[in-house]
């Protein structure tokens, strides 16, 4: 019965450094164990890799340990490293576990044997020990270029020379690009050449003010510095004084610039005025006065300064002809 338990034990420790956490069974019970780990087995040249190195301890009388390290390795380059200790209780026994990562960046393509880690602790008794973790197999590769198609093909093997026997044999006939590829290109360029004419020819139908606004009946213009005149009136309380200001200069620009500024708003006139040659004097005076009339109708804002608006909306008003 005791050879038994004894072999049997001997198969368990067998299997616990076969995991690569190579307990160790310290006084009092308690198991202490480390193990590393990689979050990718291979990378590129130039990708970064994180190395997890975890001292597990179970068991009571926890023992004071350090940073656990590992060789330099060949094919990487150590650039920082953090750690991070929790404490659980797992079946009634308390468990410590401290995990350090390091960050390493791929610098020479190869095959890289990264560990053992080495980890120097002192036990509940105050003796140094030291335990040492698994290795990871890790494959570094050349870094490969961005294509619109996929990774970059690898070049073929140059064929040696051939003989003067072979030079004479017929050979195959290879295309000088692969017909899918040139189809794939071709396609490509006609979907961007169809998309900057759809832009062109939009940006032209939104600067084009032809067809946004009926044509302004002959007659107009008088009719317009009718309804300015009408302004002087004195007796026009605020809110009638800035409902005829502002359609007056709504009528205007839309006589003026030929768009259709009656149904629009105050942000949309003025959004659609930067696209027209616009004088700064004429923008200003239509800001201003369509601004005042919306504070005071929809804002019940005072209005102030009638003379000096309706002069603002003198310089909207079309041209008096000379005849």
């Amino acid at each position: 019965m005791k050879k038994n338990f004894k072999v049997f034990g001997i198969w368990m420790m067998a299997f616990w450094g076969g995991l690569g956490l190579l307990p160790v069974m310290a006084q009092q019970g308690s198991t202490i164990g480390l193990r590393m780990d990689v979050d990718k087995r291979q990378l590129e040249v130039g990708d970064h890799l994180t190395v997890s190195i975890e001292f597990k301890q179970i068991g009571s009388g926890n023992s004071a340990a350090g940073e656990p390290s590992i060789s330099t390795p060949e094919h990487f380059e150590i650039q920082g490293q953090s750690s991070a200790t929790q404490v659980t209780i797992v079946n009634q026994q308390e468990a410590m576990i401290s995990t350090t990562r390091l960050n390493l960046v791929a610098t020479k393509v190869g095959d890289e044997t990264l560990g053992p880690a080495l980890l120097i602790y002192q036990d509940p008794q105050g003796q140094k020990r030291e335990i040492h973790s698994n290795v990871v197999s890790v494959t570094v590769v050349e870094k490969t270029g961005f294509s619109l198609f996929g990774k970059k093909q690898a070049d073929p093997t140059p064929t040696p020379e051939a003989t003067p026997d072979e030079s004479d044999a017929p050979r195959d006939v290879k295309p000088l690009m692969n017909d899918s590829y040139m189809g794939l290109r071709i396609l490509f360029w006609l979907v961007v050449a169809a998309l900057v004419a759809g832009f062109v020819w939009w940006q032209f139908r939104k600067k084009s003010p032809a067809d946004k606004a009926p044509v302004v009946p002959l007659g107009k213009a008088a009719e317009l510095r009718e309804n300015w005149k009408k302004l002087s009136n004195e007796d026009l309380s605020s809110t009638e004084f800035c409902l005829g200001l502002s359609s007056l200069v709504r009528e205007c620009l839309q006589y003026r610039f030929n768009f259709a500024a009656v149904d629009f708003t105050t942000e949309e006139i003025l959004r659609s005025l930067k696209q027209y040659k616009v004088s700064d004097d004429a923008f200003v005076a239509a800001e201003k006065c369509l601004k005042t009339c919306d504070r005071v109708l929809y804002a019940d804002g005072n209005l102030t300064g009638r003379e000096n608006l309706r002069a603002l909306c003198s310089a909207l008003l079309p041209k008096a002809s000379k005849n």
